[in-house]
C-alpha cells in the first residue's frame, strides 16, 4: 500500500532537481573513498597545510618546486618527514573532490531556489546539506592542524555520513518517496534497534582503526601483515559483534520477506555479507591495502539502506 503526497509538478526543474540530487548523491560516497584512499596510503598530511598545499594553491610534483620554507611544512607531517609527490596529491584529489561537493552543493540550492515554497522539504534539507559541506570542509582544516588526530578523523567521517543521509533524504523527497510504504509496526522497530547495532559495529570499528594507525605508524607503515598481530579487544568485538550484524539482517530479512520491501531488504543482507567478506579479507590478507577503502563503503552503504527503508516507512499494527 502507498499513499503520495501531492504537490505542484513543474517538470523541467523536477527532472533537472532529481538527476542532481542522484548526481550528488553519488559524489558523496565518491568522497568517502577518496578519503578511505587517503587513510589507506597514509597521505593524510599529504598536504600538511590548509587550505593550501605547501602553501600553494597547485601542489608541487617534485621537491624542487617547494617554497623556501618548505620545512616549516615537513615538519608537521608524521610520516617520513620528507616530501612525497604521490602522498600530497592523493590528498590533493581528496581536498578537490570535497570542493566539488560544495559546488554541487551550491547548485543544488540554487536549483531549487526558484519554488522553495512548493518545495520547501526538499528546499531545506538542499540549505542543510549545503551547511554540513561547509561544516565538514572547515572541520577538515581543523583535522590538518591537530596532525590527524584520530578524534578528529572520526569526527570528520561522522560528517560525511551525515552528508550521505541527508542527501538520501533530499532525493526521496524529490521523488516523493518519503513514508509512502504502509508496513507492519514492528519493522520499524527492528530496523531502528538494526541501526543501533551498526552504530555499534562502526563505533568498535573506529577503535580498531586508532588501533591501526598507531602501531602502523610505530612500524613506520610497512610490514603490514603484523598490523594485528596482538589483537586489541576493540578488534575481537568488533570480529565477534559482526555475527550480531549478520544474523539480526537474516532475521529482518526472514521476517519480512514478503512486504512490499523485501528488495531493499534482501540487497541490506548482501551488503551485510559482503562487509563481512571484507572484513574477513582485511584479516586474513594481511591487510591488503585496497580492502580498507571498500570495508569503509560497504559499512556506509549499509547504514544508508537502512536508513532509506526506514524513510520510506509509514508504521500501522495490521501487516500488508
Amino acid at each position: 500500500m502507498q499513499a503520495f503526497h501531492v504537490i505542484p509538478l513543474y517538470p523541467h526543474m523536477m527532472k533537472l532537481a532529481r538527476r542532481w540530487a542522484i548526481a550528488t548523491f553519488i559524489l558523496c560516497f565518491l568522497v568517502i573513498i577518496a578519503g578511505g584512499v587517503v587513510r589507506t596510503t597514509q597521505s593524510g598530511m599529504g598536504c600538511p597545510d590548509w587550505p593550501t598545499c605547501f602553501g600553494k594553491w597547485i601542489p608541487p610534483t617534485n621537491a624542487s618546486e617547494l617554497p623556501a620554507d618548505f620545512e616549516k611544512y615537513l615538519r608537521k607531517q608524521d610520516i617520513d618527514h620528507t616530501f612525497n609527490a604521490l602522498h600530497t596529491w592523493i590528498e590533493y584529489f581528496n581536498r578537490l573532490f570535497g570542493v566539488l561537493l560544495g559546488l554541487f552543493g551550491i547548485i543544488q540550492v540554487l536549483i531549487l531556489f526558484k519554488h522553495r515554497k512548493e518545495y520547501s522539504r526538499s528546499f531545506n534539507l538542499a540549505i542543510g546539506f549545503l551547511t554540513v559541506v561547509i561544516l565538514t570542509g572547515l572541520f577538515g582544516a581543523l583535522v590538518v592542524k591537530l596532525n590527524l588526530a584520530h578524534a578528529s578523523i572520526s569526527v570528520h567521517l561522522f560528517f560525511a555520513l551525515l552528508l550521505v543521509q541527508i542527501q538520501l533524504a533530499l532525493l526521496l523527497s524529490l521523488k516523493n518517496k518519503l513514508s509512502v510504504v504502509v508496513v507492519n509496526s514492528n519493522l520499524r522497530k527492528w530496523l531502528l534497534a538494526f541501526l543501533l547495532i551498526l552504530f555499534i559495529q562502526s563505533a568498535m570499528g573506529t577503535l580498531v582503526r586508532m588501533y591501526v594507525d598507531d602501531v602502523s605508524k610505530a612500524m613506520h607503515y610497512g610490514n603490514r601483515g603484523s598490523w594485528l598481530a596482538e589483537l586489541p579487544k576493540a578488534f575481537l568485538f568488533h570480529r565477534s559483534f559482526s555475527w550480531t550484524v549478520l544474523l539480526s539482517s537474516v532475521f529482518i530479512f526472514w521476517k519480512h520477506m514478503t512486504t512490499v520491501v523485501k528488495d531493499q531488504l534482501l540487497f541490506l543482507l548482501i551488503i551485510i555479507i559482503s562487509n563481512m567478506i571484507a572484513g574477513i579479507i582485511l584479516y586474513y590478507a594481511n591487510m591488503p591495502a585496497i580492502a580498507q577503502p571498500i570495508h569503509l563503503l560497504l559499512a556506509t552503504i549499509a547504514i544508508t539502506q537502512t536508513v532509506n527503508i526506514l524513510l520510506q516507512l509509514k508504521s500501522r499494527k495490521s501487516v500488508i
